[in-house]
């Protein structure tokens, strides 16, 4: 799974100390993605996200990578931030699934995009719990933790995390 992740799934993963764990994904077939202006939106994390850069468990793709028409086409029909509007554009441009936990963004890029192509950070942590990264016990206490720091997560009970065996 091709994934672009914009800045607020980055910040809530990192807070809840899962940003790691999903990263980790990349070993299951999974490919991260980061725009240009998403990891300027992400100030202080971008110290912690180079290192995997580095590694090539995130790939961040150049200002040029992004078409200037596209992005002004998405910008003008969903009136969102500049760094969700990128990951959208960028997905269509590149076939790429959308991360975001904006409910606003969200709700856009499946407009755009097609529900099939949009994701929020618990979804990437229950794929943790599905690959035996992580117990369903943990994935749900990193949602606490997430919405303790502030994240706007919609509402979900531990079992949301309990896949069972993969």
């Amino acid at each position: 799974m091709n994934i672009i992740i914009d800045a607020s799934s980055s910040i809530n993963l990192h807070r809840s100390g899962m940003l790691e764990v999903v990263l980790g994904l990349t070993s299951f077939a999974f490919v991260f993605h980061m725009g240009y202006i998403v990891m300027g939106e992400c100030g202080d994390l971008r110290e912690v996200l180079e290192p995997w850069v580095r590694s090539g468990m995130l790939i961040t793709l150049p200002d040029n990578a992004l078409d200037p028409e596209e992005f002004a086409d998405v910008l003008n029909l969903y009136g969102l931030g500049l760094g969700e509007t990128e990951c959208m554009a960028l997905a269509k441009q590149q076939d790429l699934c959308v991360c975001t936990d904006d409910k606003a963004a969200r709700r856009a890029a499946a407009k755009h995009l097609g529900d099939e192509r949009v994701l929020g950070s618990l979804r990437l942590i229950r794929e943790c719990v599905r690959h035996r990264l992580l117990s369903a016990q943990q994935a749900h206490a990193a949602y606490e933790t997430m919405k303790d720091q502030g994240a706007f997560l919609p509402p979900v009970s531990a079992n949301y995390f309990d896949c069972g065996e993969k």
